[in-house]
């Protein structure tokens, strides 16, 4: 069992996990890996059992303003059914966490489903603590009768 960063031609090993996170949305999966290659404050981990990917794990540390300081987000963390309860997740989460922590990363933010019982074990083993309620709107569902910014009487960003 072997925990080591993604490279850029690890995407055909990963896509069937990727596609198992967002099932149904797989047509710009190669094109978001490649982008990604090289974007600042990305990572991915790869997590394998002899050369069969077993998970992954992926993350954006970012400047907060309103920390002063970098946080991080793990974006997406799956581990293949037949691998789990073997401590990969766990050993994902900590190479996650100390990448963050290299990159002066206050603070790692992590979500999941409310009805995901494994993974928030798996959160609350590692140390994350329940804190806030994240709330998703989907963009690409949006149509002209959605109230956007200025019609909600928000101020439109370029007032900041």
């Amino acid at each position: 069992m072997q925990i080591r960063r993604a490279r850029p031609d690890d995407f055909l090993k990963v896509q069937s996990l990727l596609t198992q996170l967002m099932p149904g949305r797989p047509h710009n999966q190669h094109a978001m890996w490649d982008a990604l290659a090289g974007y600042p404050g990305y990572g991915a981990w790869v997590a394998e059992i002899g050369d069969a990917p077993a998970g992954f794990l992926d993350l954006f540390v970012f400047p907060d303003v309103a920390h002063g300081a970098p946080i991080a987000i793990i974006n997406n963390l799956r581990v293949r059914e037949p691998f789990r309860r073997r401590g990969l997740g766990k050993r994902l989460l900590h190479a996650a966490v100390d990448h963050s922590s290299r990159d002066q990363a206050v603070e790692v933010h992590v979500w999941t489903d409310f009805d995901n019982a494994r993974a928030i074990q798996l959160y609350k083993g590692v140390g994350f603590a329940e804190r806030a309620l994240l709330r998703e709107l989907d963009t690409s569902r949006l149509d002209d009768s959605t109230p956007r910014s200025s019609e909600a009487g928000a101020s439109p960003a370029s007032d900041l």
